[in-house]
């Protein structure tokens, strides 16, 4: 860019801007930094003067800053704060508006992911209204099952393969929708076939026994054919431990793909595996309680065993419970498969084509002896999806427009199973039985609870159809302004089948046990229309104004759960409409902005026909409340390389989180009161800098992450509260040494190790409470907590060739 003296006051504010962001934030939690962001240069879009495809590429920061919409991208330089043990929660948590809380330290455990307020994940579900309302994808591949539509994070525990990760905040344009983006979208970008062969191996260990190798492998591009195949394998322990049990946990992934290159277009094939697998901590009693030991309580007589009293302040804030008393272990698979195809069929227009198959299980083991419910002793759950599909767009350069229309199908499968059984208890009729409360006999002996006659259970089936079509344009009617009016129909049609009565035909027929499932088999069908709208004017060539609409739905949440104990006749979509406010910057040079990136924005989000799952006592099911919500806020971020050496960046968020309304299934109102698990400021602020001496590089980093106040919810009343859960702000630091090629063998590119330790300061905090409803120790009303991640140290060691 050439520099232009009328630009300077503007270029001044913007910076100016950005510091503040950083000095407020850091104010309010008594820290004084200063920073901002890496530089994004890497991936193409199929057109530069089309909507933004945030699915097919990685996008540059010119074509976001072009857009009309608020997209962040995380490159592989922010990814490292996530630690090389870390995973895609992890990696996620440099983000402005995204807020992260796992219980592990590596990628394998669950973790629970919210952009502005809209969730998804598996941990920390209590209260959680606004769950699956996020789209995750892989290369642009939903990774999501349609029926639950919540993800697990731990698909992607391995972040080497990873390019970088693109963030859409909101509903994103139409072309780059799938079913459930109401709250906003993430697609991870894995590294991608390249002209030149190349390979790169590394490996890792650090605290809790964590280690792990991964490599990639490039082919390089012969007659048009290129490809690429990655991995990795990683293990830990917890910081979570006790009384000889770490909760370990292990992963694995693995990615290839290939790609034909030919005039006027190119096919590729991919596929993607991945297993983790690791034991889940239980939350831990804030408080001594003398109920509350760690050896549980009497199953025969309700009583605490005697033993030291389990809570942080008693037992220590780190400690979980013995093996013996309770564990609880999670599997989840994932596998994809998918083509994507693109060509020119003309001048002006051309073809896209994804077709694609995935396949994932999430499976349960829980041992719980607490006591207080003997009959759930043991549970075994297992829950699997398939879903297959294809999307299908063209796209028509003309005159002052760029017109993209198309749409996509998908089948999907999802079955539920649930058991829970005490092989030690004599099984007894339930109330709906002529004998209830009588024990079960067969030729005058007892028979006792099994997996194959559990004292609770479920097992049902949701089929899914998903039909959406589209059409959106970019209209520039002149040079410096960008109109992108669209509109999509999409339509979710359902079909539940109640399977109790075949898999457990005993006790359905006898009525033993407790049923979860008692609604008959239904189906739904619901189609709605989407419009969106957005603008991009800018005030300079390097300076726009921006703002969006949109509308979007996606299929009534909780998958076989809702079916199952809802009335279908109660159900609707959940629907979102939001409209955000902005200016956005990119300058490549001038002065001490060398290609910075600014983005400022407002937004205002309305989530309706919210079904709030609330956990009842005795893990047999959930009961729903019915709500909606308002998000509203302010995202900053910022990156620059003001010196050569020198790399800053800052990611800034303030939010009001609030239930329009909030009935439980009692019809008590909590209307009014904030939105759970929602802070009210985030932010990370970091500098890079790097020094170069005898051939070697040595780049110093530290960043700050910090966590504001967040209301928790109150799982004995089923209710949503005021109460607090305090701010905490964590100091990371790192050293990276890379060598030169004088140093290295021949071959070799480049070598580097890198020392990093989280959480440098020790900071000993929860990242995660809420009130018991005595599910797990049977003392309701007690605050329960889960504690994050204290010091934490890294080596890693990598070479490219």
């Amino acid at each position: 860019m050439k520099s232009d003296h009328h630009h300077h006051p503007i270029y001044s504010a913007l910076l100016a801007a950005g510091l503040c962001s950083l000095s407020g934030i850091a104010f309010a939690a008594g820290v004084t930094a200063a920073t901002t962001s890496p530089s994004v240069n890497v991936g193409e879009v199929s057109s530069s003067t089309g909507a933004l495809d945030t699915l097919a590429h990685l996008p540059t920061k010119k074509q976001v800053f072009n857009s009309t919409q608020s997209v962040k991208v995380i490159s592989k330089r922010q990814m490292a704060t996530a630690g090389p043990a870390g995973g895609a929660a992890q990696a996620l948590a440099v983000a402005p508006g995204i807020n992260v809380a796992t219980d592990g330290p590596s990628g394998a455990p669950r973790s629970s992911i919210s952009i502005n307020g809209m969730k998804t994940g598996w941990g920390n579900i209590a209260g959680n209204a606004n769950d699956g309302t996020v789209m995750v994808t892989f290369d642009g591949v939903p990774m999501i099952d349609p029926a639950y539509g919540v993800w697990q994070s731990s698909e992607l525990p391995q972040m080497s393969m990873i390019k970088g990760i693109t963030a859409t905040y909101g509903p994103g344009y139409p072309l780059n929708r799938w079913y459930n983006n109401i709250g906003g979208s993430i697609n991870f970008t894995p590294l991608q076939p390249t002209k030149k062969a190349g390979a790169s191996i590394g490996m890792y260990y650090g605290s809790f026994g964590s280690k792990g190798i991964h490599f990639n492998i490039r082919t390089g591009e012969h007659d048009g054919w290129s490809g690429i195949i990655a991995g990795g394998v990683g293990s830990s322990g917890n910081y979570l431990n006790g009384y000889g049990f770490n909760n370990p946990g292990n992963n694995y992934a693995y990615y290839g793909k290939i790609r034909k290159t030919f005039n006027g277009g190119h096919i590729s094939f991919g596929g993607y595996v991945s297993r983790s697998v690791a034991y889940r901590p239980v939350p831990i009693p804030v408080a001594g309680n003398p109920n509350v030991t760690i050896y549980g309580v009497n199953p025969n007589t309700g009583n605490a065993n005697p033993g030291p009293i389990y809570s942080q302040q008693t037992s220590g804030f780190y400690t979980t419970l013995p093996y013996s008393v309770y564990w609880k272990e999670a599997f989840v698979k994932t596998y994809l498969i998918y083509s994507r195809f693109e060509q020119h069929l003309t001048g002006n227009t051309e073809i896209h084509n994804l077709l694609w198959y995935r396949y994932g299980n999430r499976q349960h083991l829980h041992y719980n002896n607490l006591g207080q419910s003997p009959n759930v002793l043991n549970q075994y759950y297992n829950a699997s999806n398939y879903t297959y599909g294809d999307k299908l767009y063209l796209t028509v350069n003309a005159p002052y427009n760029h017109i993209a229309f198309g749409g996509y199908f998908l089948n999907s499968k999802y079955n539920s199973l649930l058991d829970f059984y005490n092989q030690n208890q004599v099984a007894t009729y339930n109330s709906f039985s002529p004998n209830a409360g009588n024990n079960v006999t067969m030729n005058g002996a007892p028979v006792y609870n099994s997996l194959s006659l559990p004292s609770a259970f479920h097992s049902s089936y949701l089929y899914m159809t998903d039909l959406a079509a589209f059409v959106q344009d970019v209209i520039r009617p002149i040079h410096n302004l960008r109109i992108t009016p669209g509109m999509r129909v999409v339509s979710f049609q359902t079909n539940f089948v109640n399977n109790t009565a075949a898999q457990f035909p005993t006790s359905v027929a006898n009525l033993i046990g407790h049923n979860g499932d008692y609604q008959p088999n239904s189906s739904t069908n619901f189609t709605e229309l989407e419009p969106s709208i957005g603008v991009n004017y800018k005030v300079t060539p390097d300076i726009a104004l921006y703002g969006n609409y949109a509308t979007g739905y996606k299929a009534p949440a909780g998958a076989t759960g809702t079916y199952a104990h809802e009335l279908t006749s109660t159900l609707q979509p959940q629907k979102s409409t939001q409209y955000q406010l902005g200016v956005k910057a990119y300058v490549e040079n001038y002065g001490l902005l060398h290609r910075a990136v600014f983005n400022a924005n407002y937004y205002h989000l309305d989530d309706t026909n919210e079904i709030i799952p609330i956990p009842v006592v005795n893990h047999l099911y959930s009961r729903f409340a019915s709500g909606s919500s308002v998000f509203s806020g302010v995202n900053l971020s910022m990156q620059d390389n003001p010196l050569y050496n020198l790399y800053l960046f800052s990611n800034v968020s303030f939010e009001k989180a609030t239930y329009a309304s909030y009935t439980t299934g009692h019809g008590v109102s909590y209307a009014g009161l904030p939105v759970s698990n929602v802070p009210a400021q985030t932010a990370n602020i970091g500098a890079y800098y790097q020094i170069y001496h005898s051939g070697i590089l040595y780049e110093p980093r530290i960043w700050w992450q910090y966590t504001g106040v967040q209301d928790i919810y109150n799982n004995n009343t089923g209710a949503p509260t005021r109460q607090k859960l305090p701010s905490f702000g964590i100091f990371n630091a790192s050293l990276k040494v890379k060598v030169s090629k004088r140093y290295l063998f021949a071959g070799m590119h480049d070598a580097s190790v890198n020392l990093t330790v989280l959480n440098l300061l020790n900071k000993q905090y929860n990242n995660y409470e809420y009130i018991s409803g005595g599910g797990y120790y049977g003392v309701s009303g007690q605050l329960l907590g889960e504690p994050g991640m204290p010091r934490a140290a890294y080596v890693s060691v990598n070479a490219s060739f």
